[in-house]
């Protein structure tokens, strides 16, 4: 019994890969080789981004090949499904997965520069019309003549960009995004707490945001951005007479970006000095005043491991003055899913350990979680929710006070 199956399954073999079959079944392989060369995404993007470079057809409307495209998106390289990002976001087809639609979403959201038009009155690629008795010689002249020289519609040519190297003056986004649970982050925010440590009620407000200047994307998908940021962290204390200042920190930086991929990274110069608000000293006249002042050299890089989450760390090296030491540090994680639709929002989940030298092993640890809400060009997110802060104080003049906050607000992040 074994030796008779064996002997079929010998028998059908061969006789699928007879020479009869193969001389019938090659010249269809060739053809839909040939045919569906235009629309495989090629393995350089230079090259692709190249192709794509073709000067737009003086007529026609707009519309037609982009569906097709996307609908095949989910196999194309990182490159190819970031240029159809930019062609307008998600699938039109609405039986698509759902997998396939988010999987653009995460690649390069704050890049909208690069747009794209589509010819509506294409006619189909010369390979399309090649006869049965194609040679392989000529699939191949044709398939590589499709590419370096695409017909009018073609899929090859349904994109049109920008020149290999975009320059844009304050463009919109960043490259390197704000620490969600980053205490000492540049953004709009008013938050209350209460200090369980030394029993009282605090209010932590901070004026500020961080820009880019300009931004400069190559043909490879990589970006350069320079950043400037600013702000004032100033502490009230509510349930003082007048609503009395405590202090104030003061940060400004200077910062140039880059990103590749899902990872960035930041190279700049950040200054942040302290002060006790007079209102305060006026309450403790004994109260001797701690010049804190860093210069600092920062460093830092971050990573998104999915659509989702994102993990980070920086280092920063100062000059300083007061009660400042050189070395100071933060690592941090966040996850913030992209909600329905812009006006839905989604939840959001962020924890930052950040420390500094003059604090010895001590490391303060903040977390944030709520709700929030993010613009899709702008990358802007405001935010609702509760706060927990567990460290040295958040106001660097009092440097040998520790504070437990816990307390919730509002956020606009940049």
């Amino acid at each position: 019994m074994k030796r008779s199956t064996g002997e079929f399954f010998r028998r059908a073999i061969a006789s699928a890969v007879s020479a009869t079959t193969v001389a019938q079944l090659l010249p269809l392989v060739l053809l839909s080789t040939a045919a569906s060369q235009p629309l495989r995404a090629t393995d350089s993007f230079t090259e692709s981004w190249n192709l794509m470079r073709q000067d737009e057809q003086s007529t026609g409307t707009p519309g037609s090949y982009l569906s097709e495209i996307r609908q095949r998106q989910d196999g194309l390289p990182v490159s190819d499904r970031f240029l159809l990002e930019e062609s307008g976001g998600h699938l039109e087809d609405p039986a698509a997965p759902a997998t396939a639609k988010a999987g653009t979403d995460r690649l390069f959201r704050e890049e909208a520069s690069r747009w794209v038009s589509v010819s509506a009155d294409a006619s189909p690629p010369p390979a399309a019309h090649a006869e049965t008795s194609t040679t392989a010689a000529e699939a191949a002249a044709a398939a590589e003549s499709a590419l370096k020289a695409p017909a009018m519609g073609d899929p090859a040519r349904i994109f049109r960009t920008q020149s290999a190297d975009t320059w844009q003056l304050l463009p919109n986004g960043l490259l390197f995004r704000s620490y969600l649970a980053g205490p000492k982050e540049p953004r709009l925010q008013m938050v209350y707490s209460r200090d369980t440590k030394n029993g009282r009620n605090v209010g932590d407000a901070t004026l500020g945001g961080r820009a880019g200047l300009f931004r400069i994307t190559d043909s490879s998908g990589d970006a350069f951005q320079l950043d400037v940021d600013g702000a004032v962290f100033a502490r009230i204390l509510p349930s003082e007479p007048s609503t009395a200042l405590e202090g104030s920190d003061y940060r400004v930086g200077l910062f140039g970006t880059w990103k590749r991929d899902t990872t960035a990274f930041k190279l700049g110069y950040a200054h942040i000095s302290s002060h006790i608000g007079d209102e305060f000293l006026e309450m403790n006249p004994g109260m001797v005043h701690v010049n804190y002042v860093r210069d600092s050299l920062v460093a830092g890089i971050s990573h998104d491991l999915t659509d989702a989450h994102r993990i980070y760390g920086e280092i920063g090296y100062a000059a300083v003055a007061g009660g400042a030491e050189p070395l100071e540090g933060q690592l941090g994680a966040e996850w913030t899913p992209r909600g329905e639709d812009v006006w839905t929002g989604a939840p959001f989940v962020a924890v930052n350990g950040i420390f500094r030298e003059e604090q010895g092993s001590n490391v303060g640890l903040n977390s944030t979680a709520g709700w929030g809400w993010q613009g899709p060009k702008s990358g802007r997110r405001l935010r609702v929710g509760a706060n927990w802060y567990n460290g040295p104080s958040l106001q660097y003049s009092f440097v040998n006070r520790w504070e437990n906050l816990v307390g919730g607000g509002i956020w606009l992040d940049f």
